[in-house]
């Protein structure tokens, strides 16, 4: 069976992500631009994301504004993914000043990313049910605890599906020119924990700086202070809590494009490495 070399994945994600960290900004730093504006939109235009909308109106153009940002986000997403992915493989040179494209390329894999979104969205809709469900037959304790156990077991499986379906859905899709969401499936069969492994090694890294940003911004006296006793008062407090935040928003989603290609590098590098070698061995399997 294939099996997903951990150390030597992690090893191959960060020599990526800082030797070639001049070349991955020179390839994503035009879209991170352009989806940081997107991020910026609502607050350029006044809204107050936090609150109701006023009226129907209102509330119409918030939607539209959102699916808008949305998908431009994901094609955004799917040109760096795309570049840095072809990079990693050695199927393009690094280099560029400025890369922005909209080919075949990007299209796929923008393709593949909704995709994936939708075949999440499901499941977490379906997690959300069983969830409402389970919490309307719950109401003696035994039956309480089996709910419980039952819940857990399909996070757990939503999760396992994600990683399994996720974690090499670039490197598949720019290496071999179309969209499948199996193909990933089948190379990362029996390497769930190894990939699991890899991503947290690449992704709690860059959570920290991030969190330690908004601790920064936030002040950490007033982000770890108790929570009310009040269950009715605790939304208003978070709320409280990350005001200054939105109050600065600008200036956070400007250090986050800055430490973002960090975070790019690190895990397109990963799944590249992880493809390297699935695909690799799977090629040299014997047929059946």
């Amino acid at each position: 069976m294939n099996k997903i070399p951990v150390g030597q994945t992690i090893r191959s994600a960060y020599a990526f992500a800082f030797g070639h960290l001049g070349s991955i900004i020179g390839l994503v730093w035009a879209p991170l631009v352009l989806a940081a504006v997107l991020q910026f939109l609502p607050y350029a235009m006044g809204y107050d994301t936090s609150a109701m909308p006023e009226n129907a109106t209102v509330a119409g153009q918030r939607a539209l504004l959102g699916l808008g940002t949305f998908f431009l986000t994901i094609l955004l997403q799917a040109m760096i993914a795309t570049a840095v992915t072809q990079f990693a493989l050695g199927l393009r040179p690094g280099g560029a000043i400025f890369h922005i494209a909209a080919g075949p390329a990007e299209f796929r894999l923008f393709g593949a990313i909704l995709l994936y979104y939708v075949v999440c969205f499901c499941m977490g809709m379906a997690f959300g049910l069983l969830g409402l469900v389970l919490a309307a037959v719950a109401k003696a304790p035994a039956v309480t605890l089996a709910a419980s156990l039952i819940l857990i077991a399909a996070l757990c499986a939503l999760i396992y599906i994600a990683v399994r379906l996720g974690f090499l859905l670039a490197p598949v899709t720019v290496a071999e020119q179309h969209v499948s969401l199996s193909r990933g499936w089948i190379l990362m069969k029996g390497n769930f924990w190894r990939s699991f492994a890899v991503i947290l090694s690449v992704i709690v890294p860059y959570i920290l700086i991030v969190y330690a940003i908004i601790v920064a911004m936030v002040g950490p006296a007033h982000l770890f202070a108790p929570f009310p006793t009040n269950a009715d008062a605790i939304a208003a407090d978070m709320e409280q809590r990350f005001a200054p935040l939105r109050a600065h928003m600008p200036l956070y989603i400007g250090l986050t494009l800055i430490i973002a290609p960090f975070g790019i590098g690190l895990n397109l590098g990963a799944a590249a490495a992880a493809y390297r070698t699935l695909a690799a061995e799977h090629a040299r399997e014997p047929a059946g």
